[in-house]
């Protein structure tokens, strides 16, 4: 499975960094533009209104052999997005706010993984 969506990601030319590999998870960390970054993460969560640069998605998937030929796969995102404050009277001197995901990166994951394997229910 890791395999498949390792070349998932070629496929789809993700700009992708920070691989690491063991025989059961694969991390990795995707580049988004402030285009993905929306798409993919709560940008309209926070008190104060940003201009989003860009941000990041640190990505893990698990799986782990349930036997019979079944596996499980979790899938863990986090997301921070980079940009700057257009509050001039309550603007935070930070640049790099964390975001709550949408869900959206996750299902494109859980769908290439159907297109390939059948799902249990």
């Amino acid at each position: 499975m890791q395999e498949f969506l390792q070349n998932t990601a070629r496929e789809q030319a993700w700009r992708i960094g920070e691989n690491r590999l063991s025989d059961d998870t694969w991390s990795y960390v995707r580049y988004l533009d402030p285009g993905e970054l929306e798409k993919y993460a709560d940008t309209k969560v926070l008190i104060e209104p940003i201009q989003f640069t860009g941000g990041k998605a640190a990505v893990t998937l698990r799986t782990t052999e349930l036997g019979e030929g079944y596996v499980r796969v979790q899938i863990m995102v986090q997301f921070q997005g980079e940009g700057k404050t257009s509050d001039k009277v309550l603007g935070q001197p930070g640049s790099v706010w964390t975001l709550n995901s949408k869900g959206v990166l996750e299902q494109e994951i859980v769908t290439a993984l159907q297109t390939r394997y059948k799902p249990l229910g």
